[in-house]
């Protein structure tokens, strides 16, 4: 019954859909603009490091790794014969 009533005045349609998107507007931009300036605020106190280099760093751990297993692998084969 409200409803009605609501759809039959388009000013006080307007009003509400007005007030409905303005408040989303706001809501949505308020979170995007916190989740920007909390990125800025984080790069700041700990600034992302060159990407080249941790990729670099990451084979040379990995190939210790490798070295590791290749060295204990060797050390059961020589228990076993």
């Amino acid at each position: 019954m409200i409803f009605k009533n609501y759809l039959k005045d388009p000013l006080s349609t307007i009003a509400v859909n007005t007030t409905i998107f303005i408040a989303g507007c706001l809501f949505f931009g308020t979170l995007a603009t916190i989740g920007i300036l909390s990125e800025f605020v984080r790069d700041y106190k700990d600034p992302p490091q060159n990407i080249r280099h941790q990729h670099l760093q990451q084979h040379q751990e990995e190939q210790v790794k490798y070295d590791q297993m290749i060295d204990l692998l060797d050390s059961i084969n020589t228990k076993l014969n």
